[in-house]
């Protein structure tokens, strides 16, 4: 190798030390994957504690698409003794955790109780979303877990389970919910 190689060989090596190495990097998983589902207005029908009532719940990304905003409205029937039904409303925000890698909803009721959850790990065929108390307010020590369960994408049942302190879960209310808008 004559000396003009040789320099023509460092010349070349040290080009290509100083080329930046271009390579894809794997795309970051959405952590929003598994509750995209829920965005978009919902209607339906409800049971359970406080009777039947009719539902609306609209999901929908906020504040620079951060988090979710969630709203509820369900108008419950007359009651048999004449009385109106009541009408609950509560909102809430999704948010990704990235500190723990995990989806948590806080949810502020109408009757004054304010939940913070965090989805449970979701199954892998995205059949169900499981949400549980992590915080509950002015619940007097309860708490509450929420389970989404999909049948199609475009409708859930959302069951509401109760549990007091030391005591196991019970259903309080579920609700049939059809997507009106939405993906």
């Amino acid at each position: 190798m004559t000396s003009r190689d040789r320099i023509v060989s460092i010349v070349m090596l040290s080009l290509s030390l100083t080329i930046p190495v271009i390579a894809e990097e794997p795309e970051a998983a959405d952590p929003w994957a598994p509750v995209r589902v829920l965005l978009g207005e919902w209607q339906g029908s409800g049971s359970g504690f406080g009777g039947k009532s009719e539902v609306r719940h609209t999901y929908e990304f906020v504040l620079q698409d951060q988090f979710i905003h969630s709203t509820t409205q369900a108008k419950f029937q007359t009651k048999e003794d004449g009385t109106s039904g009541e009408i609950h409303e509560d909102q809430g925000f999704f948010s990704f955790d990235s500190d723990r890698g995990k989806i948590v909803f806080r949810q502020f009721l109408s009757e004054g109780f304010v939940n913070t959850y965090v989805l449970e790990d979701p199954e892998p065929d995205g059949g169900a979303l499981v949400f549980t108390s992590e915080t509950t307010e002015g619940a007097g020590g309860m708490a509450a877990r929420l389970t989404f369960s999909f049948d199609e994408k475009d409708s859930y049942r959302l069951v509401l389970e109760l549990a007091s302190p030391g005591k196991d879960f019970f259903e309080c209310q579920t609700l049939e919910m059809e997507r009106v808008t939405g993906d």
